[in-house]
């Protein structure tokens, strides 16, 4: 009886290591941040090159595989990248040339929180059109 107990066991384990695919926290924000998001709050310049104050101005990210567009409506400027996601670090590249790395907070279906360094904070809401 007890060598059968065992047998079972090795089993599921065996059948649970085989069949179960390993959670990928990479591929999962991949896809969550896909879409059209809406800046709804800033504390800094998102990048230093620009002085902008992003609080006053309608500003988008839109996610389509993996570019990436930052719209700001009111300048009618749309900047464009390619981009990557590793290790909650959204890493933006013009022509693969590594452009600015953001810290993803926070990635929800309807909430996405980007920082770089202790002072700079950008709080998103999905827009479904």
């Amino acid at each position: 009886m007890l060598r059968a107990n065992k047998i079972i066991l090795l089993t599921l384990f065996t059948s649970l290591l085989l069949c179960c695919k390993p959670y990928n926290s990479d591929e999962a924000n991949h896809k969550f941040i896909q879409g059209k998001w809406m800046l709804v709050d800033a504390e800094r310049n998102l990048f230093d090159t620009i002085n902008v104050d992003y609080n006053k101005q309608i500003t988008y990210l839109i996610f389509n595989g993996n570019k990436c567009s930052q719209q700001m409506v009111d300048l009618n400027e749309t900047s464009e990248y390619t981009f990557t996601i590793s290790d909650f670090e959204l890493n933006l590249h013009t022509d693969s040339v590594l452009n600015n790395t953001l810290h993803i907070n926070l990635l929800t279906a309807d909430s996405l929180i980007l920082s770089k360094g202790e002072n700079s904070l950008w709080k998103y809401k999905k827009i479904v059109e």
